[in-house]
């Protein structure tokens, strides 16, 4: 194994982790089924505001800035106020965020609601990563794969659910505001149950939030962490935006069968989280990520040339079971090199890992106006592919560091 793969033993009484655990479990499963019934919509929200599919690309470039400029606001305000304040915030922002698209009928004014969409998620994204790894550090075993399995299963039933509507012919609109009430209600459930400030273990110190406080030596690694996560998350996003979309207009599917691509996509990438912190405990979690990804990669693009939608849903699957550990392995990769820094290094993976989630399906849309959307896809697993590649040259690189202790928790 890895030294980031070395675990402290838990300091002091672990049941408030454990039931921070389960809020973030609600938390993370709320978010991705808010990014669910989002995807599973767009192909009739391009139809509604009249986007072709390069005017669609621009108007996810919102998403992407709104995540930007929020995700940067959020890591300083880890570092002053904590994860978990900044989990409650940023989720419970999300569910009336989602409604904003669906508001609008041009291109321009998309882009604008999906800036304000991208803002609120970019807020619960590092809030929720940076307490995923404080309840890691406190329960001294990997957790993160679990609650990154929650995400994935909020994201297939928001998919499912999202395709069904979508075959009822209810608008964006109605669909829309019922999940963002039902949404805010479990959410508001689930993040009354994180941890309080005192068990919160991100530092809070005015520097702490930023690159500059990391030391020199642990930069590197943690760029490449970074890079790594944006290719892994770049994936993720152009799945979830483009998937329905090549579905429905390349392969001539129904709203409902189109919806199923990113639904396949997810409900592998769940069964594979709900695996992988006892397959990472176990194998090494450099090992897991490398024997993973580069099939589901190669599965994927051969899928892509045979213009079929059955094996199409297929290599969605694939590639949703092969990248399941790859982001969380990353982010709490993150939290433990960073050490008593792990607040500006979670906050540095995190921001430009999400960034690939909003920038990947914008560069992809832009990409298939020249070559068409099937194959723009193909460039999904060469961004795959990079992933397992860095985590390489960091497992070679840090092969012979000293360990890094997990900072004790205090208990209640």
């Amino acid at each position: 194994m890895t030294p980031a793969d070395t675990w402290a033993e838990p300091a002091g009484d672990v049941g408030r982790p454990r039931r921070a655990r389960l809020g973030l479990i609600v938390v993370y499963f709320v978010n991705g089924a808010l990014f669910g019934h989002w995807a599973s919509r767009i192909p009739a929200v391009k139809d509604h505001v009249g986007a072709g599919t390069g005017e669609l690309g621009l108007a996810l470039l919102g998403l992407a800035l709104g995540a930007l400029v929020s995700k940067q606001m959020s890591g300083q305000a880890v570092a002053r106020f904590g994860s978990a304040p900044v989990a409650r915030v940023g989720i419970l922002l999300s569910c009336p965020a989602l409604v904003l698209p669906a508001l609008v009928d041009s291109a321009v004014l998309l882009g604008l609601a999906l800036v304000g969409f991208g803002a609120a998620l970019g807020v619960v994204d590092v809030g929720m990563n940076a307490h995923g790894v404080t309840v890691e550090k406190a329960l001294g075993r990997p957790v993160l794969s679990s609650l990154h399995a929650s995400y994935s299963a909020g994201a297939l039933l928001g998919a499912v659910a999202g395709g069904a509507v979508a075959g009822q012919g209810i608008g964006p609109q109605a669909h829309f505001a019922l999940v963002a009430v039902v949404g805010a209600a479990l959410a508001a459930v689930g993040a009354s149950w994180l941890l309080p400030a005192g068990l919160d273990s991100v530092p809070r110190t005015g520097s702490q939030g930023r690159w500059v406080s990391l030391p020199r030596s642990g930069r590197l690694p943690l760029l490449l962490l970074s890079i790594a996560g944006l290719c892994g998350m770049a994936v993720e996003g152009v799945t979830a935006d483009w998937g329905a979309v090549h579905l429905r207009e390349d392969l001539g599917q129904s709203a409902s069968v189109a919806a199923l691509g990113y639904a396949a996509y997810s409900v592998f990438m769940a069964t594979g989280r709900v695996f992988g912190d006892r397959a990472t405990a176990r194998w090494g979690s450099m090992r897991v990520v490398m024997w993973s990804v580069a099939p589901a990669a190669a599965v994927f693009a051969l899928t892509l040339t045979t213009g079929n939608a059955g094996f199409t849903l297929f290599g969605f699957a694939c590639l949703g079971l092969g990248l399941s550990v790859n982001i969380p392995v990353i982010f709490s990769m993150a939290g433990r090199l960073g050490g008593d820094r792990a607040g500006p290094a979670i906050t540095l993976v995190s921001s430009i890992s999400g960034t690939g989630f909003f920038v990947g399906p914008p560069a992809v849309g832009f990409l298939a106006e020249a070559v068409g959307l099937s194959a723009a896809l193909s460039t999904v697993s060469l961004l795959a592919l990079t992933s397992p590649v860095l985590l390489y040259v960091i497992r070679r690189s840090q092969g012979s560091a000293p360990s890094v202790p997990s900072p004790p928790v205090p208990s209640s």
